[in-house]
């Protein structure tokens, strides 16, 4: 009994960390497209202040932000409609 317990959590533990390691691989992955998305932009209109490179950056970050917040909100969270979607199938 203990063993399917201590295997129960390894599994959840390894769940989590990939969780968390997709989040920070998006995170880094929009950042570097926003960041150099930002910086041809500001190359492409010849731009004297580099602009573009300081705004992509920052609304890719409030979008993640805010991504984040509704795939954990306990309401409409991403498991939430995903466990409807597995009832539904049954």
């Amino acid at each position: 009994m203990l063993a399917s317990l201590h295997d129960t959590m390894a599994q959840q533990n390894q769940n989590s960390l990939l969780k968390y390691a997709s989040v920070a691989t998006q995170f880094l992955v929009a950042f570097a497209f926003a960041a150099f998305g930002g910086k041809w932009l500001d190359l492409k209109f010849f731009s004297q202040t580099p602009i573009f490179i300081w705004i992509l950056p920052l609304f890719v970050g409030i979008g993640m932000i805010v991504k984040v917040i509704k795939d954990t909100d306990i309401k409409t969270g991403a498991n939430k409609s995903s466990d409807k979607n597995t009832e539904t199938k049954k």
